[in-house]
């Protein structure tokens, strides 16, 4: 009898234990926020995020690391002065010899040995030897840098201009002039005096088989560059009139060809060859003339998307922002506190800058946010290095 007594001692305790647990289960449920009380009886799990102060002090609504972002600028295309390249070329005395007589007979052997420079013998070309000879008798020789170039008797006072090959010049230069033997002639001499004696030749002028155009770029340019090209027209006499257009930026070569005279020409650049800052265009020929004509140079940006982030606000969170029992703040941290940050900010269609140098930038948004869908637009006006972009809700202080 007394083992059925506590059998049901046992089970009336267990009965009010369930009893209780119920109730509390009940009563749990009744005090929870309308839409996590119809969640959860639906069967759906509770997100701390989602339910606003239902317990939390700090409630995040949105983290997302960004990275770097560039501002969109519009890159301008550019309009360059014509540019007029041509070889100039101007006979010129390039150097004078003393006047002097030379002699050979049984008696007397008199040649003469003397030098002359050419300054610029790169550019000169078709040298000659030019001289009047009042006294000739004989045949004259006539040595350069140890190579015969002349054994002819001059048979009038102005000779023949003698031409110099140019292999056989240099920078400082040996000539040697004498006169053939008499013979068995012992009476005779063979002479010759030579006066105004000149070295010329046609020297051709290189600084005006140049010109160049310089234009500028910006960081932000540069940066929202995608590709780039020249376009131009060369005007010429004809195509076997002149020798190669070189066409250089920045001392980069991007053309080098014998151009159709007035065609038009479009020439890839490439992204590399330019700089923020100023470029130079350069544009050189070594033979004939051009005149380069309507230069522009085109520019192509990069398609850089706008970046934007997105969160949810539900009714709860948006309640406790309406009640102010929480604030909604936007925080976003920097890679370096030593830069200039400069963005706008589009938060739901309302707007807020920054410019700072500061690392993180922190703002108070509780009149942004709406409920339901959230969005912000970052649109930099400096390069950004952001680490990341956070909207949390904290709890307001009782005090």
């Amino acid at each position: 009898m007394a083992i059925v007594t506590k059998r049901a001692q046992g089970g009336a305790n267990a009965a009010l234990l369930v009893a209780i647990l119920a109730a509390f289960l009940i009563t749990y449920i009744l005090f929870l926020p309308q839409d996590t009380r119809d969640d959860l009886l639906d069967g759906k799990s509770i997100s701390s995020s989602s339910t606003g102060s239902s317990g939390d002090d700090l409630v995040q609504l949105l983290k997302e690391d960004v990275g770097t972002l560039n501002p969109v600028d519009n890159v301008r295309d550019l309009d360059l002065p014509n540019i007029n390249i041509f070889e100039t070329t101007n006979a010129k005395v390039l150097d004078t010899l003393t006047p002097f007589t030379i002699q050979n007979s049984w008696f007397v052997k008199k040649s003469r040995q003397t030098t002359f420079r050419i300054n610029d013998l790169e550019n000169a070309d078709n040298i000659i030897l030019n001289f009047q000879a009042p006294i000739r008798k004989g045949i004259l020789s006539i040595w350069l840098n140890g190579n015969p170039i002349f054994e002819y008797r001059v048979p009038a006072i102005n000779a023949e201009p003698i031409k110099l090959r140019k292999e056989l010049l240099k920078k400082d230069n040996e000539i040697i002039f004498s006169v053939s033997s008499v013979g068995a002639k012992f009476w005779a001499t063979n002479e010759y005096s030579l006066n105004t004696i000149q070295i010329i030749g046609d020297i051709s002028d290189k600084t005006r088989q140049e010109g160049q155009n310089t234009f500028t770029l910006t960081d932000i340019e540069l940066a929202n560059i995608e590709k780039s090209e020249i376009r131009f027209i060369p005007y010429c006499s004809s195509e076997a009139e002149v020798g190669l257009l070189n066409i250089e930026i920045n001392g980069r070569n991007i053309f080098g060809a014998v151009p159709l005279c007035a065609d038009r020409y479009e020439i890839a650049v490439p992204t590399s060859a330019l700089r923020a800052g100023q470029n130079r265009v350069l544009f050189k020929t070594e033979q004939g003339n051009y005149a380069i004509e309507q230069v522009k140079l085109f520019f192509t940006e990069i398609d850089t998307p706008e970046h934007v982030l997105f969160f949810d606000v539900n009714e709860t969170s948006f309640d406790d922002l309406r009640n102010n029992s929480f604030d909604a703040y936007l925080i976003i941290e920097f890679v370096d506190d030593t830069q200039r940050k400069r963005a706008e900010l589009n938060i739901n269609d309302k707007f807020i800058s920054i410019d700072q140098t500061k690392k993180v930038f922190t703002r108070n948004i509780d009149s942004f946010i709406e409920e339901g869908n959230n969005f912000i637009k970052i649109i930099p006006d400096s390069i950004l290095q952001i680490v990341e972009v956070i909207v949390e809700m904290r709890e307001q202080d009782d005090d």
